[in-house]
């Protein structure tokens, strides 16, 4: 395990900015989901097919990267990755809403099956199945445990903290430890079996409302997954 990006400071991720990321085998921690498209190309193959979980709060399917979109995800470095750049508009060409649609319009190859969990906080769109915050933990329990099929391919599970927080300004916690920590066993499951492919987790501090209320929700996930992560 180790920091790619080290935290030395726990300042704004906005849409583009990088403070942490570390890994632990085929987990990843971040605090801006931007990286998790590079994060899945170090733990994916080709000529393979996998299945997409999405559990954020933002569906992150703007399509605002395609046009300037011409890397090979397969051999681009972190910091080439990071430094990618959209100069009409003066930005870095991944940002946390639009890493998603680059992975689906730029590889179809690779797609599997799709699902969403979110609150369409900035967005209307989704994958194409949708599951409500009441069925999550249920749908997550069946498929990590093999109980409900969906087909023999591998998953990408992507988490964004912010998931479990009500909208600005107050940013309230919505669920309860029980049904975190069950959402959380669940993952557990399919990382165990092998199911899960990747799992990547960004910590979105603005959106969860600080950094203490993010790394308190990390902690909670990070003991059911056994990840020995010290921010």
């Amino acid at each position: 395990m180790n920091f790619l990006i080290p935290l030395i400071n726990r300042g704004e991720s906005s849409s583009y900015s990088d403070n942490v990321l570390w890994r632990d085998k085929n987990i990843f921690v971040m605090d801006n989901h931007r990286l998790a498209l590079w994060c899945w190309f170090q733990e994916l193959e080709k000529g393979k097919r996998y299945n997409l979980f999405h559990i954020d709060a933002h569906p992150d399917l703007s399509e605002s990267a395609l046009k300037d979109f011409k890397h090979d995800l397969w051999n681009i470095g972190l910091e080439d990755y990071c430094k990618a750049w959209q100069s009409d508009i003066n930005l870095p060409i991944f940002r946390w809403d639009n890493y998603i649609e680059v992975f689906l319009k730029k590889y179809p190859e690779m797609i599997g099956t799709t699902i969403s969990a979110t609150h369409h906080l900035g967005s209307s769109k989704e994958l194409s199945v949708e599951i409500k915050p009441f069925d999550l933990v249920n749908s997550t329990q069946e498929i990590f445990s093999g109980k409900r099929y969906i087909n023999n391919l591998e998953w990408i599970v992507n988490l964004d903290l912010d998931y479990f927080f009500s909208a600005r300004p107050q940013k309230l916690e919505l669920f309860s430890d029980e049904y975190i920590l069950s959402l959380a066993a669940s993952i557990k499951l399919g990382l165990k079996s092998g199911m899960i492919k990747v799992l990547t987790i960004s910590l979105s501090p603005e959106c969860c409302g600080s950094w203490e209320k993010s790394e308190a929700m990390l902690d909670k996930f990070s003991k059911v997954l056994d990840l020995a992560i010290q921010l």
